[in-house]
């Protein structure tokens, strides 16, 4: 053999070594790295092509104490904001598919609590779109609870901008959209999540309220990753004056959730990264999932339309390219959309490939202070390398 052939031998060789580790095989240091960094004390990465999971993997621990529990891929984490696109969103869908509302109609033909003449004429689209001109949460220093809490809270909302000038991300928002579902259809939020969305795909993991009926759900709240501590939070201290434990566990970490007593249209939804996928598939399939619909195929396909607002650009109560992008990384391309949830979680989709990657994490575990926007980011640029190969 000349050496020039050995030469080609060893490149060879080199680069099938090279291809063995790719893509997905790069995945675990990046995260195991964050978990030794302290930016989160465990994780679960699931990527997926269509119907079919290529990657699940769980990483660390529930908490950073020696005694801790490891994560597994059926660990429940609270979603956050993956509340917004999963749950309020598509109901507002729903709803416009069964002829009870518009996206033009003005948010104050379905809640009587709103008193600003300008509030009023918000519409559903410009809420969806966080285009509303709504402030990005309600003041703080300003305490109350409950529904006549957040009703006294409505009737002095007022602009912050006036509305489509620029994208102000809302909580405010989709706590409205969620009462406009509650109203329209005289049901609790909760109880329209589990009807219409989780039973129908079979996402069994996911729900409000996991402390609702404690004596059915032992194992259940066993594996549910805790996120803050008490101190993280004033509300906490307040509306959870008794609370036994260390850390919030099976309890929403949302502050304004929690004053709604767990279940809001932003936030307040538990569950696990296979359920996500569950419901990733649906919308890839055009709004079915093994026999079930969920949505229309142009309910879907109005939902994913880009709607620009300044020099930015949202979907339907999802991200397309915001500040809030990182979840996109530098790969995937102009259609791809998803969230990201406060508390630690992901989801990012590419319809073009029909490639997902959900990261679930309890990264407010025991506070708020790290980041994970590089990981986030990392992780897509990983799955988007394998896409085509």
């Amino acid at each position: 053999m000349t050496i020039k052939n050995v030469l080609f031998f060893l490149l060879c060789c080199a680069s099938s070594a090279v291809q063995a580790i790719e893509p997905y095989d790069r995945i675990a240091p990046l995260v195991e790295k964050a978990i030794a960094d302290k930016q989160l004390p465990g994780a679960v990465v699931l990527v997926g092509r269509g119907d079919k999971v290529l990657y699940r993997k769980a990483f660390g621990f529930k908490t950073y104490s020696p005694a801790a529990p490891v994560i597994a891929t059926n660990t429940v984490f609270d979603l956050a904001s993956l509340t917004k696109p999963v749950v309020t969103t598509t109901l507002i869908m729903q709803l416009v598919e069964q002829g009870e509302l518009r996206l033009t109609d003005p948010v104050g033909n379905y809640l009587q609590q709103l008193n600003d003449a300008e509030v009023k004429k918000i519409t559903i689209l410009q809420l969806l779109t966080h285009s509303s001109g709504l402030a990005d949460g309600f003041d703080r220093r300003e305490f109350w609870q409950g529904k006549a809490g957040l009703d006294g809270a409505l009737a002095k909302l007022k602009l912050k901008t006036k509305p489509e000038q620029q994208f102000v991300y809302s909580d405010i928002g989709f706590v409205l959209l969620g009462l406009v579902v509650e109203q329209i259809t005289k049901q609790p939020l909760d109880l329209l999540a589990e009807q219409s969305i989780f039973q129908p795909l079979k996402m069994k993991d996911s729900r409000y309220l996991p402390l609702d009926k404690p004596s059915q759900n032992v194992a259940y709240v066993q594996r549910i990753a805790p996120t803050e501590n008490l101190q993280g939070d004033v509300d906490y201290q307040k509306l959870l004056p008794n609370y036994a434990q260390p850390y919030l566990h099976a309890v929403v970490h949302d502050p304004t959730a929690m004053r709604l007593g767990g279940v809001a249209g932003h936030a307040g939804i538990f569950g696990t990264a296979d359920d996500l996928a569950l419901f990733v598939q649906m919308l890839l399939n055009g709004g079915e999932l093994k026999g079930q619909r969920v949505l229309s195929p142009l309910a879907v396909q109005r939902l994913l339309t880009p709607v620009v607002i300044g020099n930015q650009s949202r979907a339907l109560g999802w991200d397309m390219q915001t500040a809030y992008s990182a979840p996109k990384g530098d790969l995937l391309p102009p259609g791809s959309f998803g969230h990201t949830g406060f508390t630690g979680t992901s989801i990012w989709i590419d319809p073009a490939s029909r490639t997902y990657i959900i990261l679930l994490s309890n990264r407010v575990h025991p506070n708020r202070t790290t980041s994970i926007t590089d990981l986030r980011a990392k992780l897509a640029n990983i799955a988007a390398s394998a896409i085509g190969t």
